[in-house]
């Protein structure tokens, strides 16, 4: 590949140096004009094997002409693998630029090019895990979106990934692989479209040997998959139908035995599960069998046998085949037997959607032909089953996820009314500060344009959460404190505690009385200074997002879920809806979502790493104490985590005392 350049014309090559070597020597007010020139040339170079090859062997030369200065890919230190894939398919000079970027990343893990703050190991490491993010780009042609992306784009980014897995074959990934994959479905997402592509990835391009153990581990969810049974395995889906049909009841039982034992065990269900419950639907014994439900799913199920056979029949087919788990979890929550439930989804059944939202429906499972109202109902299943598992998709929207969220767990039937009122009318009213708010009223949110790779209801709802949310926070803003301490209570509920402290000072965009902050959090929020007492109800909170070198990404909203000492370790549990809660935060700070007792759904820290990324939080008043008990060494230890990292972007300001 060394003489690949002699691939390229001379012409291109001519034009590349000299709108090189123009960009180079630029005066400040020109520099913008010959960048322009200078992305144009790239943009050839770009769409052949060669040219990436000629591009990569000066990549040395763009980075000394400063190709990356002022730009948000300026230092390789502080970029984000998960957002690699979505800047490569935007298309234009976002796309150029970003293929510049990883053929520099790739040229750091050869040792070609060096950083201070970015050795070769943490250059490996980024293409790994770019890898891993984006294996609808190594293996073109799974998905819709992937299929949606303009031909020119499609071609360059093709391009981009075979030279990077020539560099770092897809073999090399195999255990990333498989731990990628039990820790998205140890989070058990509703929508598990992502990881049922990289197993089907898996399964089409790797050969699996059975002898080595990374290979079992991957092959466990393969056959979750495409072989959840064995008689399963033997058959395609639409084989499996003939099967059931014929089968004789010793059969099918053990069919709902081994689809109910991989679809707990791996959080996933797929058509051969939908097939099956529908099939066994009128019949108590074997859906009690095929959910694989525990003595309260199957106490639920009696007392609601009749509708829970016509959910099946209405909503349950191989396109809502995910929704078999959401329905499982909602049985064993005894949510039918909460009467604003039953009846909610009993109004969604027989509800006529809005034309528009019916549309968004469609647009997000643009595959299935099942009606929009089908689409919903089945997605709230999964909602009201899985409240941990909602995502925001690429969304600005962790406010309305985390909504969703809550009210799936503490007020299901208001939830339940908020998506018939938005599904049916495309509307939905909120009060705030004694004011009626009607988001068909409203201008646009934090959203411009919708990411539909969510979940039926989020498609709903967001939209209008998303502009009242916003709406909220304009009213509260120019006020002599963080206007989350009033939009928090108005959007979520009376479950948020009245106290509230914020370390950001929004009109003077600088950090203070931090040390009194912190403080107030441990004696309100650590079991060794509030009496050991819990959380009743998730508490909304906002912290300072942080890339894996510390760096400040910027402001995003979880939930404290629970406090525990666990390992004895204090450890705070918290909903990230960003899709995932596995994000470094800093170089040894990453949210663990299993092995440290989480919850599926739940992401945790230990306690002075998740107080050291906090600038807002809620709290109850009734918990307060004296805050000079917390001792001076813990204070400061969360303090210089905070200070070295995404506390360089801002003016520290202390005032003397403790007092809130």
């Amino acid at each position: 590949m060394k003489k690949s350049s002699k691939n390229i014309s001379k012409g291109v090559k001519n034009k590349f140096y000299e709108t090189l070597e123009n960009y180079s020597e630029a005066t400040p007010l020109l520099a913008e004009s010959h960048k322009k020139k200078l992305l144009s040339s790239l943009d050839v170079l770009t769409d052949s094997k060669a040219g990436v090859q000629f591009l990569y062997e000066r990549i040395d030369e763009l980075v000394n002409a400063g190709i990356f200065t002022d730009t948000m890919w300026d230092d390789p230190a502080r970029l984000v693998p998960t957002l690699v894939g979505g800047t490569l398919k935007a298309g234009g000079h976002n796309t150029i630029v970003e293929i510049i970027s990883e053929l520099r990343i790739i040229a750091v893990a050869n040792e070609k090019i060096r950083y201070k703050n970015f050795s070769a190991g943490k250059a490996s490491t980024f293409l790994e895990d770019a890898l891993v993010n984006n294996l609808d780009l190594i293996f073109p042609g799974g998905s819709e979106e992937d299929r949606n992306i303009e031909e020119a784009t499609r071609r360059k980014v093709d391009l981009l990934f075979d030279f990077l897995t020539e560099q770092i074959p897809i073999s090399n990934i195999k255990g990333r692989l498989s731990t990628e994959i039990e820790l998205i479905c140890a989070q058990r997402p509703v929508v598990t479209d992502r990881v049922l592509e990289i197993i089907r990835t898996v399964k089409e391009e790797i050969n699996l040997d059975p002898d080595n153990e990374e290979d079992r581990r991957l092959n466990k969810y393969v056959k979750a998959v495409f072989a959840p049974s064995e008689k399963a395995g033997e058959l395609s889906p639409e084989e499996y139908d003939a099967y059931l049909e014929t089968a004789k009841r010793k059969e099918i039982i053990a069919e709902c035995e081994a689809l109910a034992d991989t679809m707990h065990k791996t959080g996933l269900a797929v058509a051969y599960h939908a097939k099956l419950l529908r099939s066994v639907a009128s019949d108590g014994a074997l859906v009690k069998l095929a959910l694989g439900l525990d003595n309260v799913g199957k106490a639920e199920y009696d007392k609601h046998k009749k509708f829970v056979s016509e959910l099946i029949t209405a909503v349950i087919h191989p396109d809502t085949a995910r929704s078999c788990f959401g329905l499982s979890k909602l049985l064993e929550r005894s949510l039918l037997s909460h009467q604003p439930v039953k009846s909610g989804l009993q109004r969604l059944l027989g509800m006529e959607l809005d034309t528009a939202i019916a549309e968004h429906i469609r647009i997000s499972r643009k595959n299935s032909s099942l009606s929009s109202t089908q689409l919903l109902t089945a997605d709230c299943l999964g909602i009201l089953g899985q409240p941990l598992g909602v995502g925001q998709g690429w969304n600005p929207t962790c406010q309305s996820a985390r909504g969703i969220s809550l009210w799936s767990s503490h007020a299901p039937g208001k939830l339940l009314r908020m998506i018939e009122s938005a599904a049916k009318a495309n509307s939905l009213w909120m009060r705030f500060e004694g004011q009626i708010i009607k988001s068909e009223e409203l201008g646009l949110g934090l959203v411009k344009e919708l990411d539909y790779n969510l979940d039926a209801v989020s498609v709903v709802l967001v939209p209008h959460l998303d502009k009242i949310y916003n709406e909220m926070m304009r009213r509260a803003s120019n006020r002599a404190d963080d206007p989350h301490k009033w939009v928090n209570p108005a959007m979520y509920g009376h479950w948020i505690p009245t106290g509230f402290i914020s370390a950001y000072d929004y009109l003077t965009n600088s950090i203070k009385n931090y040390e009194t902050f912190i403080r107030t959090f441990y004696i309100t929020h650590h079991p060794d200074y509030n009496g050991g007492n819990d959380l009743a109800y998730p508490n909304p909170v906002g912290i300072f997002l942080t890339s894996s070198t510390g760096k400040l990404i910027g402001f995003h909203a979880v939930s404290i879920l629970r406090v525990r000492k666990v390992k004895g370790q204090v450890r705070v549990y918290i909903l990230n809806p960003n899709n995932e809660g596995r994000q470094r935060w800093q170089d040894n700070m990453r949210p663990t979502v299993a092995g440290n007792g989480e919850r599926a759904g739940e992401s945790s820290l230990p306690f002075h790493q998740f107080a050291s990324r906090l600038y807002a939080y809620h709290y109850n008043r009734s918990d307060l104490n004296d805050l000079k008990e917390v001792s001076e060494e813990e204070v400061q230890k969360v303090k210089e985590l905070a200070k070295t990292s995404w506390g360089d972007s801002y003016q520290w300001m202390e005032t003397a005392g403790l007092a809130l």
